[in-house]
């Protein structure tokens, strides 16, 4: 006969303890079943995210007109603050990318900041992190690492990122329409001016002109390949 394993070989040590979910996501999980208001929910977590950062100023960028951001939400109380150039202009280049940015001292430009790859530093000044729904970056963390010296904790930000774009989702942004779940609509022919004057005052910004025709990117280029296949009218 064969001999039968004795189960106690597979049961789990009986000293062993599940983890316990961190005081932050305790307190997230409160907002989030607590909620009434989308904003006020918005800025409980902001102040959450810069308080377990150790951050006193986090914002939360949006678009406001062509090649424009201001910082509808903000940690210091700013109410629609404005950015300096830099930041301005990383969150251009971030709508298109969807990439984390960095910004150095001394430096105009972003760098790329690839959390699993890069720490930061002294040197940094500002971290700039999508906040992003199917591919599609609704709005950025701007985080001003200036006093920063922990270790950095990507995990966790992101987390906040993630649940501050599902509430974000069915919000309208000033003078755009509704950023997530656009219906379906049929390509009709007299849409190409509308599209194409859309993407001049965009200065050529195909996401941000998407997002000022209430569509996605990808419906944009469709509407566009499609109409410009069209034969022209004599």
């Amino acid at each position: 006969m064969y001999k039968i394993a004795d189960i106690n070989d597979y049961r789990a040590t009986a000293n062993v303890t599940a983890d316990t979910a961190p005081q932050w996501m305790s307190a997230v999980t409160h907002i989030l079943e607590h909620r009434s208001q989308d904003d006020e929910c918005l800025e409980q977590l902001l102040q959450l995210l810069a308080q377990h950062c150790g951050l006193s100023n986090v914002s939360v960028a949006v678009p406001e007109a062509s090649r424009r951001f201001k910082a509808r939400f903000c940690t210091t109380g700013v109410v629609n603050g404005v950015y300096s150039f830099a930041v301005q202009h990383a969150l251009c280049r971030q709508f298109e990318s969807g990439e984390w940015l960095a910004i150095r001292d001394g430096q105009e430009r972003p760098d790329v900041f690839e959390a699993g790859l890069h720490s930061l530093t002294a040197q940094h000044r500002c971290l700039l992190v999508p906040i992003t729904l199917r591919q599609t970056v609704l709005a950025v963390l701007v985080m001003d690492v200036r006093q920063y010296n922990g270790a950095f904790d990507a995990a966790t930000v992101r987390y906040f990122a993630v649940q501050m774009a599902n509430l974000m989702a069915t919000q309208v942004v000033p003078n755009f329409t509704t950023l997530y779940a656009r219906p379906y609509q049929r390509v009709q022919e007299n849409e190409i001016d509308d599209i194409r004057s859309a993407i001049e005052r965009c200065n050529g910004n195909k996401t941000m002109a998407a997002r000022v025709l209430g569509l996605t990117p990808r419906q944009l280029r469709y509407r566009l390949a499609k109409l410009e296949a069209l034969p022209q009218s004599s």
